[in-house]
């Protein structure tokens, strides 16, 4: 996976009004496919098939909802706030009002499990999870995530030359 590829510009929709899954997935497919050109219909369907095979909550309130997606290019990821969180099946009961979606192509497999890993660990902070929900635009939430994930590579790169 290239850097470039899951960058974060335009990727983030803040408060977006849903009641439960489906809406949440249903604007999640909307912003996916016109970034992607896809059918939002089928990213839709790939996203709630992976979901039902166990929920992609992870506690504190933040879900990772992924899927492999046929006729895909390249990875596409969007992060979306919500305004009131919903049940959503977390390990930990809490409701989830914090998204970050990925779709990844399905003929490129072998990076998945890499790259939604390197996507996860920006989102184990508490504190990036809360400054997100207090975020006022999109624009100072891209500021937050870019300012974490390059903390995060200069962390990663220290640890790497000291091996």
């Amino acid at each position: 996976m290239q850097d470039n590829e899951l960058c974060w510009d335009k990727k983030v929709i803040l408060g977006i009004p849903a009641q439960d899954t489906r809406s949440v997935f249903q604007a999640i497919a909307s912003h996916l496919a016109d970034m992607t050109g896809l059918d939002p219909r089928a990213i839709f369907a790939n996203l709630m098939d992976r979901e039902a095979l166990g929920s992609t909550g992870f506690g504190a309130g933040f879900a990772l909802p992924h899927a492999l997606v046929p006729n895909l290019a390249a990875p596409a990821k969007v992060l979306v706030t919500l305004r009131a969180a919903i049940e959503f099946n977390a390990p930990d009961d809490q409701p989830v009002d914090v998204f970050l979606a990925v779709i990844w192509p399905h003929d490129q497999q072998e990076s998945f499990l890499p790259g939604l890993a390197q996507q996860c660990r920006l989102f184990r902070s508490k504190k990036l999870l809360s400054a997100l929900r207090d975020a006022r635009s999109e624009t100072e939430a891209l500021i937050l995530l870019s300012v974490l994930e390059s903390e995060q590579d200069l962390l990663e790169n220290r640890t790497l030359s000291r091996t």
